[in-house]
């Protein structure tokens, strides 16, 4: 995503219509002079700031009020000094902010600049504009940040009502960076095709597909199932790893971090990870203690706790502990994956769902050390739902020395019924009645594996819907 120009984006006439303009009724902060938006939440979340923000749908806008302080009097050397402290400390924006020039007014000259950044997992927009006065050597800037392009507009018309007064008293630049959230944990299902979003398991946790996660709650921990993220492919060096897969899903979601550290275990073959530390989270302001774990086919898993204590209390493990760590307590990491589960429900099913597996063994002459040849498998199972309660079952597999396999398939058809949300009867698969368990996991841009098991024999299958 890139900066529409700045100079369409933000126009300053002198003449607005905006609703914000033609309200009389004004404030004032330190020195400026404006029209609160209308029907925002309005919060202090630092010494010196006033903060404007709304939130709905997945969708926020923020707007920042920053107290002046002591500047240069150089208008491009006073933007490019908040520019780093307000935008590129706690944002990382991408590349070199698009400028233009605003009005002046009373002695202040205005720049205004704009980056993309990415917050969770998406792509967001910051726009700064600075006020600098020669005379009083003071700068005040105001700060915008949204993922939501009608954020732009209201932004317009905010600034096309700010007045600037006389430079305030010089006070000391605003400590805290931006937090560019609503100041409450955002714990809405995405609207989705399917029947169910939310999953309400009888030990007390809750799951709720998001965006980028799945986010499960209960009592003072949370935790968030990552979806697989594409910059996270094959490393083989755990340090990397682990900070590479830190920077991408956990930082950008929260700022002061310390008392960092991470570990993972060379002794277990299923290499387990973790890196944890305390921070404070730009999207509620809390101080809370972050860890994020990956084993096997785990994925990663973000937690959150109030402080260190409740998580060493809930997992027993830290960091430093990870060299040797027994299954037990890496399994109360690990096993939280399973709160990615959602029911099933019939018109959920419509459509073709493919399995596949295959293997191969390479055989040597123990002899020689000439090759042997090779032996393989392979399977492909599919079920086809509707018209109705209308269902195929295909299955296709070979196996045998490479070159000159044998192939065998079987087909049955009949009618499914749901068994609850959790469970599908089928009338007939190689002659006889099934029963199968089934649940959904949830994946990114709204997709769903399904995943079925036969209540009479092995374990779960994944399927895709492939039509």
């Amino acid at each position: 995503m890139s900066l529409r120009a700045l100079t369409v984006l933000l126009s300053f006439s002198a003449v607005s219509t905006s609703a914000l303009a033609q309200t009389p009724k004004t404030e004032t902060f330190d020195v400026f002079t404006f029209t609160a938006p209308a029907g925002w939440t309005r919060a202090a979340p630092s010494t010196g700031v006033l903060r404007f923000s709304r939130s709905r749908d997945g969708l926020y806008c923020l707007f920042d009020l920053y107290r002046s302080a002591r500047g240069t009097g150089r208008l491009d050397a006073d933007f490019q000094a908040e520019w780093a402290n307000l935008v590129v400390k706690p944002l990382s924006p991408e590349g070199a902010p698009e400028l233009d020039t605003g009005p002046a007014q009373n002695g202040w000259q205005n720049r205004l600049g704009g980056a993309p950044f990415t917050y969770e997992g998406g792509t967001s927009l910051v726009v700064l504009s600075t006020y600098s006065h020669s005379g009083g050597q003071q700068a005040a800037s105001i700060l915008m940040l949204t993922n939501d392009e009608g954020c732009l507009n209201d932004f317009d018309r905010f600034l096309a009502g700010v007045k600037l007064g006389r430079p305030a008293a010089a006070t000391p630049a605003p400590a805290a960076p931006p937090t560019p959230a609503a100041t409450t944990a955002n714990v809405q299902p995405v609207k989705s095709t399917f029947a169910f979003n939310t999953t309400t398991f009888d030990d007390g946790w809750v799951s709720v597909e998001q965006k980028d996660w799945v986010l499960s709650r209960k009592g003072a921990v949370t935790v968030r199932l990552h979806y697989p993220h594409p910059a996270l492919g094959y490393e083989p060096d755990s340090d990397k790893l682990l900070t590479r897969a830190w920077n991408t899903l956990v930082a950008p979601r929260y700022r002061d971090l310390q008392g960092f550290g991470q570990g993972f275990d060379t002794l277990n073959f299923e290499r387990p990870h973790l890196a944890a530390g305390t921070a404070t989270s730009v999207e509620t302001g809390q101080r809370v203690y972050v860890a994020l774990f990956s084993q096997a086919e785990s994925g990663w898993i973000e937690v959150v706790t109030p402080d260190q204590a409740t998580f060493e209390r809930e997992f027993g493990l830290t960091p430093a502990g990870m060299y040797g760590a027994d299954r037990e307590r890496l399994n109360r990491l690990r096993n939280l994956r399973g709160l990615n589960r959602f029911a099933v429900s019939a018109a959920d099913l419509k459509g073709e769902w493919s399995s596949s597996a295959g293997g191969i063994t390479q055989w040597v002459n123990s002899f020689t050390g000439l090759s042997a040849g090779a032996t393989g498998f392979s399977s492909n199972v599919t079920f086809t739902f509707g018209p109705g309660s209308a269902y195929t079952w295909n299955l296709v597999m070979a196996s045998g020395v490479i070159g000159a396999q044998n192939v065998q398939s079987a087909r049955s058809s009949g009618q499914f019924s749901m068994k609850g949300n959790w469970q599908v009867n089928f009338s007939d698969i190689e002659r006889r009645p099934r029963l199968y368990n089934a649940y959904f996991e949830a994946g990114r841009g709204g997709q769903r594996i399904l995943w079925l098991q036969d209540t009479g024999y092995g374990g779960y299958s994944a399927f895709v819907r492939v039509k």
